[in-house]
């Protein structure tokens, strides 16, 4: 199984090539139909409404790494990536039977992980001098639950 970042980057190497392969061969011919789903689909991955956009491996990585304590099956991690779930309701529709396998201050928990680690699409963070980090758009709906030590 592939992220929607991997199937972009994918792509995007397979159209790099393709365009080296014509340079060097203007009469090399691609279908007409792959060439439109690349062009779709790494416009829709692209856009400011795809976690696909702004994600990294680094973080992709960190987010699973702290994720693996829960026992999530490798599909609910997936959707998890691929998604990005910013509040619990999203989480509990990711999760299979979520009501049973965990407790609320648990999905808490992953929803903050979630959020710490794996960028918002469409919202820029920039890091101050002290090395906190804020948004620049404020209206951001992911709820940040307080970590209890």
């Amino acid at each position: 199984m592939l992220s929607n970042y991997e199937v972009l980057v994918l792509l995007r190497e397979m159209d790099e090539k393709q365009r080296e392969q014509a340079k060097i061969d203007p009469n090399v011919k691609f279908a007409e139909s792959l060439k439109t789903i690349q062009f779709e689909v790494i416009q829709n991955l692209s856009s400011s409404q795809s976690p696909a956009s702004t994600q990294t491996p680094e973080q992709m990585e960190t987010t699973l790494t702290h994720l693996k304590k829960y026992n999530l099956t490798k599909s609910e991690k997936l959707q998890i990536i691929n998604l990005r779930p910013q509040s619990i309701a999203e989480l509990e529709l990711i999760i299979e039977d979520c009501e049973d396998r965990f407790e609320m201050d648990t999905l808490r928990e992953m929803v903050y992980i979630i959020g710490s680690n794996l960028p918002m699409p469409g919202k820029v963070v920039r890091r101050l001098e002290s090395g906190d980090e804020f948004l620049d758009d404020e209206s951001m709906t992911f709820i940040h639950y307080p970590m209890e030590q």
